[in-house]
């Protein structure tokens, strides 16, 4: 094997043990109850979640690896012009993720997440 394919190889076993290290850290289950008023909270499997996103940085966009924030940190109930409310954001970027699910076992209607 040539060293530019060993330091390949090398490489991208690090890459992927630590995408791998950082989703074992990844909280179980979560329950967003920050802005609910007339549907119930949303709870989920974080972990699951993270292990098929591959990595946090999908979800936590703006956040550094390891020092990842709740949704909520940055997008309130409300925002600015620039930023999206909570809501916007996790009605669009869940549901858009789940619509792409080839089993189509992800909810994508109102009741699929906010369980009564």
């Amino acid at each position: 094997m040539t060293k530019f394919a060993m330091l390949m190889a090398v490489v991208m076993v690090a890459v992927f043990s630590a995408s791998v290290l950082v989703a074992a850290d990844a909280p179980g289950k979560v329950v967003i109850k920050e802005i609910q008023k007339t549907k119930p909270a949303v709870a989920f499997n974080h972990k699951a979640h993270a292990d098929k996103a591959g990595k946090c940085a999908e979800c936590h966009h703006k956040d550094a690896a390891g020092k990842e924030q709740k949704c909520s940190s940055c997008h309130k109930a409300k925002m600015e012009k620039e930023k999206e409310s909570f809501k916007e954001v996790m009605h669009t970027k869940c549901k858009d993720c789940h619509k792409k699910d080839a089993t189509k076992k992800a909810p994508t209607k109102c009741d699929g997440c906010h369980k009564k």
